[in-house]
Formats: C-alpha cells, sequence, structure tokens
C-alpha cells in the first residue's frame, strides 16, 4: 500500500462575541436559517442584558468573513444540589463553504467557557450527528409536549397576572432542587430578563398568590392557534393543578384548541395525567455537553430552550 496522508481540516481564527460586527452574524443568521432574520435587539439582549453571564458567544473568521457562530444563554441553576452557572447552547450557524468549521466551534466554545458547569442543548438534525459522534456530548433523550385541550373550566380568583418576578419563586426552584438532578434557579433578575425584557415576545405571567406561576404566549402552527406554557412551577401538586386548569381555560378565552407545555419532572407527571394531558407530541433531542443527566429527574420547561 502507497503512503496514506492523514486529512487535516482547515483551522479559523477564533473570536468572541462580535460587538461591533453583530451585522455578520446577521448575515449568516439569515443564510444559515433561510432567510429568516435577527434583529440587533434580540441580539443584544441576549448577549449584553443577560444577568448571569453576558457576551458568551464563540466565532470562527477567515479574513473578514464570519465562518461560524455559537452563542450560549448562561443562567444560574442547581445541579445534583449545588448552586451552580449553567447555559443552554442555541443559535449555531456554520458556512457550509468552509470545511471542519461545526467541530472547530464546538471545541473552540468549550474552551471558552470552561466556567460555566453543565451546558444542555436542543441540537437540529444538522449539528446533532457532530456533537455526539466527534465531541462526546451525551444524549439526554427526547423532550416531547404534554398537550391538553382547550376548554372552559372554573379556575381560581387567586390567580392573577404579574409582570415582575418576586423571591419566592427562587426558593420554590430551591426547594425543588432537592428532588430534582437539574433545575434552572427561577432568580428574579434573571426571569424579569428571560420573559419580561426579551424584545418581539410578548410572554404573560399569572401566578397564585406567590406559591406558583405559568407563563404563556401564543403560537399558530399549520394554522392551529395554541397556547404554550412557556415556564411553570409551583409548590404544592394543588397549585400546579389550579395554573393547569387556569391555562386550558384562558387557552378556551383566546380562541386557541389546545395548550401544550414541557415539564419533565415525573414529581408532577400524575397532576398533568389527572388534568387531561397527554404526552408524545413531536419530541426534541436534548443533550448534555460531556455529562449525563436524567431527563425525568430533571426539570425540564420550554424556556429551557432559546427557541421559545
Amino acid at each position: 500500500m502507497g503512503n496514506r496522508k492523514e486529512l487535516r481540516l482547515p483551522q479559523y481564527e477564533v473570536g468572541a462575541y462580535p460587538k461591533d460586527k453583530l451585522e455578520k452574524v446577521q448575515a449568516l443568521f439569515s443564510q444559515a436559517f433561510g432567510g429568516r432574520t435577527v434583529s440587533f435587539e434580540m441580539l443584544k439582549w441576549q448577549m449584553e442584558n443577560n444577568p448571569c453571564l453576558k457576551e458568551r458567544a464563540t466565532t470562527l473568521w477567515e479574513g473578514d468573513t464570519l465562518v461560524a457562530y455559537n452563542a450560549l444563554t448562561p443562567h444560574p441553576a442547581f445541579f445534583h444540589g449545588k448552586e451552580v452557572v449553567s447555559a443552554v447552547s442555541g443559535t449555531t450557524m456554520a458556512d457550509e463553504h468552509f470545511p471542519g468549521c461545526s467541530l472547530q466551534l464546538f471545541t473552540e466554545c468549550a474552551k471558552q467557557n470552561e466556567d460555566v458547569d453543565i451546558i444542555i442543548g436542543f441540537p437540529n438534525h444538522h449539528s446533532y450527528g457532530i456533537t455526539v459522534k466527534y465531541l462526546s456530548h451525551q444524549y439526554a433523550g427526547d423532550i416531547a409536549f404534554w398537550t391538553a385541550k382547550a376548554q372552559k373550566m372554573k379556575v381560581s380568583d387567586k390567580i392573577q397576572e404579574f409582570r415582575s418576578f418576586c423571591s419566592e419563586y427562587e426558593m420554590i426552584s430551591r426547594e425543588l432542587s432537592k428532588t430534582h438532578e437539574f433545575i434552572k434557579t427561577r432568580r428574579k433578575d434573571f426571569m424579569d430578563w428571560r420573559f419580561f425584557q426579551k424584545p418581539e415576545y410578548d410572554y404573560r405571567g399569572f401566578e397564585f398568590e406567590k406559591q406558583g406561576y405559568i407563563v404563556v404566549d401564543t403560537y399558530t402552527e399549520n394554522e392551529v392557534k395554541q397556547l404554550q406554557i412557556v415556564d411553570i412551577i409551583a409548590d404544592s401538586d394543588d397549585v400546579m393543578a389550579e395554573l393547569l386548569r387556569f391555562a386550558m381555560n384562558t387557552a378556551f378565552n383566546w380562541e386557541c384548541k389546545k395548550v401544550k407545555l414541557w415539564l419533565t419532572s415525573q414529581h408532577f407527571s400524575h397532576v398533568l395525567e389527572q388534568n387531561d394531558f397527554t404526552y408524545g407530541e413531536h419530541p426534541f433531542a436534548m443533550t448534555v455537553w460531556d455529562q449525563k443527566l436524567d431527563i425525568t429527574k430533571s426539570y425540564i420547561t420550554m424556556m429551557d430552550s432559546d427557541i421559545f
């Protein structure tokens, strides 16, 4: 046999968040996501205003060309009972004309964020194979929607709309961390930023006497309007049930056909089932960077993904 040459992939110049070149990010985003656009306001909200950690983006360049980009959204969390900084990996994009850039991008992202204790992600089919096969990212399982029909119901008059989080919800998440491997800390400054300061989104929050809350928005898919419970937390089964019934009634009043949410916690699955929610619609693959995580023992809601 003749001499076999080792395949060497190009190496691109590594950078961080390109604060003064956001138009490059916008252009690559449009190329990678079929002409969709992302505003300056959204990029700055995500990268520059996060009260947990700021400007956690990794970039690759060839000259003045942005070859690849990955953004992390850090957040406070509890992981195996310890208070940590976690992050969700999102807005990952690479120019297909530059070989090897996706592999280098994820490798450099890990190097730049060694102070983040656990990174989760919901990769699309383009990046899933690379992250699992080449970068030792662990497949944690699929997360599917719980769904229920919108219907008129009798609801508690103790549920009121709110526009700012309170410290009680951080305490509830702290208590739930005793029975869950992973849960985001519902810290007031982070939660206000995540929901009530996010541009271009119209989230609405409803709380049951500071014992629990839901954050909702509406989404139309295939001409079907639905209510999304983007986040939910409660200090008891009874409060959880009250909030679910309120969501079903709100969906009916807002002319939605159904309610959907993510909630991986086995602790509350029986409450969902008792209130006519069924599990299994549209599963999403979840990965954890270089670690293992039991989804069923974790408290994951739609808030944990950057797409909701």
